[in-house]
């Protein structure tokens, strides 16, 4: 203990901070310890994320150390993902522990914590259903609202209709399922209500007393788990507790790297030298619109057809959406919250209406990925290196000044001459005058040859000249049709492959490792499947000890196909 208290002194003076001020503190109680970090990072996040006073996300996990030590992960949520705000490292999860654990964390913080909320903490806290972690935010942190993960209340509903002592039949546990789904998902509270007097007086349902005394305990709970009891919260569409089942994922695999700590001291070191940098990364990345890690992120929103003169502005930061199916119906969106009307925007969390007025009217906005705003790409660069000075103001503007957000496009055009002007900007005459005569020419006559192939052939060139102008049209941006232009004629159908160009290739070995037959040199096996094949649907021995012996099949560790199929849901780790 006193080289851990050592340790954590000599990262204080390393990080600047004073006697006042400090970044890690250490409790000791009949040799075991508490250590609460919150590091320079995490006190950016603090200070520079609205989000942090709004929500907070709150999960542990253990099996790090060889001492078991728990781990208490408290992040926000933002555009580059979830965020530290700090790490409690505890002996145990008892609520007296994880109480004195958060007030050492208190200690750590200042005014300026929890957006300007100081002492008194976010909003709310979102939690697993824990009991001893419940206790603990609400003697530390009264003011806050505690809400409960809706995955995780779903979760431990199956597993209680699947255990055996309830006797819950089969064919039973899918309807009472969905009964506690559909109190979870009601639009406002008197549907809840009348739901809940509905499953009440359901047969199914009194026919199993320990089940209907199950739902009446988690009824009165209500304001913890139903999401139309925290419509008036700026939860923003967070509703499960996805963020810290990431980021332990993250501190197992790229800071542990599956690899326990032999003690308490390297797990502390291991969190202070590596933790923070894979978080600066990742907003680095965002600040810098990096974004091919991206895929299916709720930020980036689906494609509109709402046109921009559909859009009406109410006042300075109102406007009104029309409906995206039926024109009938209508949204009200505030740009300054980030609120919308709409049943994914209604907490303050992304969704297309915003997404179509900040494209019409050239607002910044933290619901939309790409941040097309240089002043917030600013702050994601100083949140994530912590030097306001380190670049230059301009240094996040656009390379074409009229796609940033808070700078119009003719003070952005005639500050920076050298650049090109917009495309939709360029007078199109001139560019016609001053283009090749001869290419145009033999553009128009490339074009007439395809007429000529459809006017004698009209049943086979049809489907193709449809499917082409149907890309044509789909085709919004001049930078796409160049690059159609570039690749036609490429593609061969036959080959899969761009035609003139060579496939990237791989090292020897690395067909060898794949467990799939993908193609390539090696042949393939027909008829029938061959003996040394694992095959597990056409077994030969289906015994205990012999090479092709079929394994028990798993349970599902998703819940909606545990659902679908009345399956019993898959255990990735001991349920608290």
């Amino acid at each position: 203990m006193d080289d851990l208290e050592r340790r954590i002194n000599l990262y204080n003076e390393s990080t600047g901070s004073g006697s006042s001020e400090k970044c890690a503190a250490l409790s000791v109680d009949s040799d075991n310890a508490i250590v609460v970090i919150c590091t320079p990072f995490m006190k950016r996040v603090h200070q520079m994320i609205v989000h942090s006073g709004e929500l907070v996300f709150l999960d542990s996990s253990g099996n790090m150390d060889r001492h078991n030590y728990r781990v208490f992960l408290l992040l926000t949520h933002s555009v580059a993902g979830g965020l530290p705000l700090g790490v409690l490292i505890t002996p145990n999860e008892q609520s007296s522990t994880i109480k004195a654990a958060l007030r050492l964390y208190s200690t750590l913080l200042d005014a300026t914590c929890f957006y300007g909320r100081g002492t008194r903490g976010p909003t709310a806290f979102m939690t697993d259903d824990a009991t001893a972690e419940r206790q603990a935010l609400a003697a530390v942190y009264p003011e806050s609202a505690r809400l409960l993960c809706v995955f995780h209340i779903l979760q431990a509903h199956w597993r209680y209709l699947w255990a055996n002592e309830n006797h819950v039949h089969k064919d039973h546990r899918q309807h009472l399922f969905h009964v506690l789904k559909n109190l979870v998902y009601a639009n406002c509270i008197e549907t809840m209500d009348e739901l809940y007097t509905a499953a009440m007086t359901d047969a199914v349902v009194c026919s199993y007393s320990k089940v209907r005394k199950h739902l009446e305990s988690l009824y009165e709970r209500r304001e913890e788990w139903a999401l139309c009891c925290r419509s008036a919260l700026l939860v923003r569409s967070n509703n499960t507790n996805n963020y810290c089942e990431s980021a332990m994922r993250v501190l197992k695999d790229n800071v542990l790297h599956r690899t326990k700590a032999f003690n308490v001291q390297q797990l502390v070191d291991f969190i202070v030298t590596r933790y923070d940098s894979h978080y600066q990364r990742r907003m680095l990345d965002v600040a810098n619109n990096r974004l091919d890690y991206v895929r299916s992120s709720r930020f980036i929103p689906s494609r509109t057809t709402v046109a921009h003169d559909q859009i009406t502005q109410l006042a300075e930061h109102q406007y009104e959406v029309p409906s995206q199916s039926n024109t009938d119906v209508m949204y009200t969106v505030d740009m300054f919250v980030g609120h919308c009307t709409c049943h994914a925007g209604n907490t303050g969390g992304p969704c297309k209406h915003q997404a179509a007025v900040m494209s019409a009217f050239k607002l910044p906005s933290w619901n939309v990925l790409p941040v097309c705003d240089p002043a917030g790409r600013k702050l994601l660069h100083q949140i994530a290196v912590g030097d306001e000075a380190s670049v230059p103001d301009d240094w996040f503007k656009s390379l074409r000044p009229s796609s940033d957000v808070d700078v119009p496009p003719a003070t952005a055009a005639s500050a920076c001459p050298s650049l090109p002007p917009p495309v939709d900007e360029m007078d199109v005459e001139d560019e016609l005058v001053e283009a090749d005569e001869t290419l145009v020419n033999r553009f128009g006559a490339a074009v007439e040859k395809i007429n000529a192939m459809y006017r004698s052939d009209p049943l086979s060139f049809g489907p193709a000249m449809e499917s082409f102008c149907k890309r044509m049209d789909s085709m919004s941006t001049p930078a796409a049709v160049q690059s159609a232009l570039h690749c036609f004629g490429k593609y061969s159908g036959l080959s899969r492959q761009m035609a003139g160009l060579k496939t990237i290739s791989v090292q020897p070995t690395a067909v060898a490792r794949r467990k799939a037959l993908l193609g390539g040199r090696k042949r393939t096996y027909l008829g029938r499947t061959p003996r040394w094949a694992f095959t597990p649907e056409h077994g030969y021995a289906n015994k205990p000890g012999s090479r092709h012996f079929m394994p028990k099949r798993r349970a599902p560790h998703s819940l909606s196909s545990a659902v679908y199929c009345v399956e019993p849901l898959g255990r990735t780790h001991s349920a608290k």
